[in-house]
């Protein structure tokens, strides 16, 4: 089925420039005391979702957050702690503070680690969201690394052949740099479908397709729920037995183990909403070959696959990466588009804050 009817568009959105979407989330974290510093880094990773055709995970999500600093749930000002290190590992604790300030600073470390070892890892317990996981790995891409990221949270999926909610939507995204070519990065969830597309059904009124998620007795569920519960759940990736969803299953405890049981942040069923532990990694490429010449294998390998003939009525093959791009190229160039409702509760909240429209 196509998800055409879930994409945003002229009749459901405000299309806005994007260096006004950023001013906007910043000023807004501003005025609920977050740094500035770290006001920018958040607004950097929302923008950059919305820019990549990643709406669930984009600018809209700014007045929860900013709501969630208010009400105590994150702890800002932050301070981002080091549990432990070593030359190429760091576990840090996120503060109970902005996932997104914590996962960079991961990236970061792990980013100048392999710089010197060829590898660097972390591991970030005590953490929130971090928004669109492909943001860490794209990191490390500019560095001419290969980087991969992923975040746990608390249980929305149920197990393969389960019929109750244990894991979470546990998201992993990698990322390498191409030549020519566009890089490759990959993000994707553990699950069927992220849970915000759930939500942004929910949002616009529109039925779920079959195999999103069941109910607890295990009938599809089409009508979009607003809360999580033991009523029902999302699928793992797969969905049934015959088709896989063992493999969606055991990758989403493989980030659970990495991010919540490695870091001790705890895994999907010991969290509460909202409570997200994080793990990333980069490797340098120039300790293993040259990076030209690995990028010129890149270019060859996505060529290659661009060029397969495709199925009966499909236009082209893709590669991870493709779509968010000329999502990404057309919006720098004609505004952002942002779903009607987030854009007046953006501006209803800046203006109760007391802090400049920017849109």
């Amino acid at each position: 089925m196509s998800l055409d009817y879930l994409k945003l568009n002229d009749a459901n959105s405000v299309r806005v420039p994007a260096e006004n979407l950023h001013k906007q989330v910043s000023v807004i974290l501003q005025g609920v005391g977050t740094p500035q510093a770290h006001a920018e880094i958040t607004a950097e990773i929302l923008l950059s979702s919305s820019l990549r055709g990643v709406e669930t995970h984009g600018v809209g999500n700014v007045v929860r957050y900013s709501e969630s600093i208010e009400d105590g749930t994150y702890v800002v000002p932050q301070t981002v702690e080091v549990i432990s290190e070593t030359e190429t590992t760091v576990l840090l604790s996120c503060g109970n503070g902005l996932g997104f300030v914590a996962a960079h600073q991961g990236m970061e470390m792990s980013i100048a680690k392999a710089k010197k070892f060829g590898v660097g890892m972390s591991t970030i317990r005590d953490g929130h969201h971090i928004g669109m996981v492909g943001y860490y790995p794209m990191m490390a891409v500019a560095e001419d690394m290969i980087g991969m990221a992923m975040t746990n949270a608390s249980r929305s999926v149920r197990p393969a052949l389960g019929a109750r909610p244990r894991v979470g939507t546990n998201p992993i995204a990698f990322g390498a740099p191409a030549g020519d070519e566009r890089d490759f990065i990959f993000d994707m969830a553990t699950s069927t479908i992220a849970s915000g597309k759930i939500a942004l059904a929910k949002r616009l009124g529109v039925q779920m397709p079959v195999g999103w998620a069941v109910t607890a007795e295990g009938e599809p569920l089409t009508e979009p729920r607003g809360d999580r519960g033991e009523d029902w759940a999302m699928n793992p990736l797969g969905g049934t037995r015959e088709q896989g969803s063992h493999k969606g299953y055991g990758l989403g405890l493989m980030v659970d183990i990495l991010c919540g049981v490695l870091s001790g942040g705890g895994f999907g069923m010991q969290l509460a909403g909202g409570e997200n532990m994080t793990w990333t990694m980069a490797i340098d490429i120039a300790k293993f070959r040259d990076v030209d010449d690995f990028k010129a294998m890149m270019d060859d390998m996505i060529r290659d696959l661009h060029s397969t003939p495709t199925l009966p009525g499909e236009d082209r093959v893709l590669v991870a990466g493709d779509p968010e791009a000329d999502f990404e190229d057309d919006r720098l160039a004609n505004g952002v588009p942002v779903e009607n409702s987030q854009y007046d509760e953006i501006r209803a909240r800046a203006m109760a804050l007391g802090v400049e429209v920017f849109i």
